[in-house]
């Protein structure tokens, strides 16, 4: 079977499609950490089924392995396929290190340069380039909601009450297991030598006495004792707090901001709306962010990030900061972007409950100003965080 062919069936595995969502999780190229790996070939655990299918197919279809080897090396994004090859095989005896070397790169293949192939090798290096270059990496929240598997209770919007889980930099510990963090969190560290996911470390430090839920998919779960952080070292800064929260700037029934980078033509709205508490009849505001990216087009659909908090300004606390990703059509979208008079306008959300898809939440306890300035800062990327600051200035 040409390599080609055989890279594409085995994409199409059972094998494969049942942790593909898992693989789009974690986001990382496997090649690149398997290649960082102290013990060369161990695969994870939640991978093994498929090497499994990939090492027996081998043998099966006859599988040349220099022409696999030759062809994942000169398609793979990553370029691990080539480090690979040089590291994941015993060169034969009569040739140093260096030869080795400068014949698989020469070459590109390598049965004639080692003692024995290791077919467990070759199908860990399969498996990293099909998750590399062959998965699908379209996001579609429609399709997430289809598919998610939820074990435990949870809210109207899909959120599970966490209260004592352990946050690591890509899933969280709890109950038992470990849960690698939905596709569509913001994984921004506070620093680069943290443990800890940005957004959790800032709960972790500055709030109490509160519930914490999270988005618990168990098609992104793994035992406890299989849990690995596949993020490296990051390089993302925390600037910390840098505005003023003008109170005279939030007056009225509904006040809406919305601030342009004129480089990108990228918008932040900023929505503040009066509420009275149904159960102590204090008044408080909803504060509503969205990221509103520039489109040129009105084909397929945006995905945009939506930052929500509960302010009680009489206490001077927010008791309730949520991260959500809300989903519109491309053609529903442009209209809110441009906020045209007889269009849709801005402050307008999605059309099902479906599309506004929460991620993480904190509630049911007191919040301060600036841990609440801190997880909006954590969730936006520096450009839109330029934009925030701007309109709180």
């Amino acid at each position: 079977m040409e390599p080609e062919l055989f890279l594409l069936e085995m994409a199409g595995t059972e094998e494969c499609k049942s942790i593909t969502y898992k693989r789009l999780a974690i986001r990382e190229f496997m090649g690149l950490y398997f290649s960082q790996k102290r013990k060369i070939g161990q695969i994870d655990p939640f991978m093994i089924p498929f090497g499994k299918v990939i090492k027996n197919s081998i043998k099966e279809y006859e599988v040349n392995i220099d022409d696999l080897v030759k062809y994942m090396i000169d398609n793979d994004k990553s370029n691990c396929a080539l480090f690979a090859a040089t590291a994941w095989f015993k060169p034969k005896a009569e040739l140093s290190s260096g030869a080795y070397y400068s014949a698989i790169a020469k070459y590109k293949i390598i049965t004639p340069f080692v003692e024995e192939v290791d077919l467990d090798a070759v199908a860990l290096m399969v498996v990293c380039f099909v998750f590399d270059n062959l998965t699908p990496t379209k996001i579609d929240i429609r399709e997430f909601v289809k598919e998610e598997v939820f074990a435990y209770p949870t809210n109207q919007y899909g959120l599970t009450k966490v209260n004592g889980a352990v946050f690591k930099l890509d899933g969280l510990i709890f109950d038992g297991k470990g849960y690698y963090y939905n596709i569509l969190t913001n994984k921004a560290p506070v620093n680069s030598r943290d443990t800890m996911v940005g957004f959790a470390r800032i709960i972790h430090d500055e709030t109490k006495n509160c519930d914490i839920l999270y988005r618990l998919d168990e098609r992104l779960s793994v035992p406890e004792s299989e849990y690995y952080d596949y993020t490296g070292a990051a390089f993302a800064k925390f600037r910390g707090p840098q505005f003023n929260f003008d109170r005279s700037k939030l007056n009225g029934k509904k006040t809406i901001t919305v601030h342009i980078d004129e480089e990108t033509m990228d918008k932040l709205l900023m929505v503040v709306k009066q509420g009275i508490d149904q159960n102590t009849g204090e008044e408080f505001w909803h504060i509503e962010i969205e990221t509103l990216p520039y489109r040129d087009s009105t084909n397929g659909y945006v995905i945009t990030t939506f930052l929500h908090g509960m302010y009680y300004p009489h206490k001077d606390v927010f008791t309730h900061i949520d991260y959500t990703k809300n989903q519109y059509s491309g053609n529903v979208y442009s209209q809110k972007y441009a906020d045209s008079q007889n269009g849709i306008p801005v402050d307008q959300y999605t059309e099902t409950r479906d599309l506004h898809y929460k991620i993480w939440c904190i509630e049911n306890g007191e919040f301060t100003r600036e841990t609440w300035y801190k997880l909006m800062i954590i969730s936006l990327s520096d450009s839109y965080q330029r934009l925030l600051n701007e309109i709180l200035a």
